[in-house]
């Protein structure tokens, strides 16, 4: 749950999110652990944050009402709170301490990756380990304090991953439309892609690992990790947007909305040359776009599955544009969930609904 990955409102500053990762096998039996999170204090609202909300406010067209409730509190409280910059930490893993090199920079994130032995990981777990185990670990400053506890996700070098988008996705926002966006992210209780949710389950249940990639910005990280939970969806790797609140929020947040996903998850699909990923997105933004690249670069991206919405539908122009030398068995549309394939082979192989073959390059 979200306590495992933030430490309590009550906790004495700092305080510290640690983002769901997962590690890699890589030589000699070894697996390589991504950390990554954040340092912060409780923001105050002064005078500059005061107008920013204010813009924010007019961005929406909302009463002055609205700001003063607990859904628009919990969403802007990541936005305004004090990044801490500097901080010393380091990373438990069973009996061993790994100290982060590196320490927190100004967005008050920090990052690191641990090497731990198979006989390590082995001994945490009592044995052998299974695709898809979640290796507990702990983290805390070197000011002392309470650890904060974490999972990591331990992926084989052959398996099932799905590489998600959020916004639209699997969580309705309405990214075309600025005031709506906004509305949605700020404003009113997230509200889940109808049947996206049983249907991850069901593949969660036939082997597949999962990976969320969004271009929200990491101050949303506890909200839309708490709804992920709360709607049922399996859980897995988070990658959010760095941002940083500047004197020009909304236009960054518009400019962040449209930036790639592209460097995130080609990272992930270089870790793991053997195995097989399905990505779904959504018409609304540019995940077609940069799917069909990715899918064309890494055979291992077997499945591309977008969300054909009707505010930036995928017309025929686009899909000659966008799956233009990409086979049809691997890409698909679909506008509900139950048009996707419940059998988890069949959405890795291409077996769902057929795309149009007069719309395929």
């Amino acid at each position: 749950m979200i306590r495992e990955y933030s430490s309590s409102s009550t906790t004495t500053s700092p305080q510290i999110l640690l983002y769901p990762s997962f590690a890699a096998p890589i030589r000699n039996g070894e697996w390589l652990l991504r950390i990554q999170g954040c340092v912060y204090e409780p923001g105050v609202v002064d005078l500059r944050k005061r107008l920013l909300l204010r813009l924010l406010q007019k961005a929406m067209r909302a009463d002055p009402s609205a700001l003063n409730t607990d859904v628009f509190r919990e969403r802007i409280a990541g936005f305004v709170a004090a990044p801490e910059r500097g901080c010393q930490l380091t990373v438990f893993v069973g009996e061993k301490n790994y100290p982060i090199r590196k320490k927190s920079n100004r967005n008050g994130q920090f990052a690191a990756v641990v090497r731990l032995t198979r006989q390590d990981v082995e001994k945490i777990n009592g044995g052998p380990v299974q695709d898809g185990f979640w290796l507990p670990i702990e983290i805390g400053t070197s000011q002392g304090g309470c650890k904060l506890q974490g999972r990591i996700q331990l992926l084989n070098e052959t398996g099932h991953s799905v590489i998600s988008d959020i916004d639209d996705t699997i969580k309705h926002t309405q990214v075309a439309s600025r005031r709506a966006m906004l509305a949605n992210t700020f404003l009113r209780e997230f509200s889940a892609i109808e049947g996206m949710a049983d249907l991850y389950a069901g593949w969660r249940e036939q082997g597949a690992a999962f990976h969320y990639v969004s271009s929200s910005p990491w101050q949303l990280f506890r909200p839309l990790h708490e709804h992920c939970n709360g709607a049922g969806f399996p859980s897995g790797s988070m990658h959010l947007r760095s941002f940083r609140l500047r004197d020009h929020m909304l236009r960054a947040l518009l400019v962040l909305r449209r930036s790639g996903k592209a460097v995130t998850i080609r990272r992930i699909l270089e870790h793991f040359p053997n195995r097989d990923f399905v990505l779904i997105g959504d018409s609304g933004e540019k995940d077609p776009e940069i799917y069909s690249r990715l899918a064309r670069q890494f055979p291992q991206v077997r499945s591309v599955l977008i969300r054909d919405m009707s505010e930036r539908p995928m017309t025929q122009a686009r899909r000659q544009r966008t799956f233009k030398r990409l086979e049809n068995s691997r890409w698909d549309l679909y506008t509900q969930a139950d048009e996707l394939p419940s059998n988890l082979a069949d959405a890795v192989n291409g077996n769902g609904k057929p795309a149009p073959a007069e719309a395929a390059y």
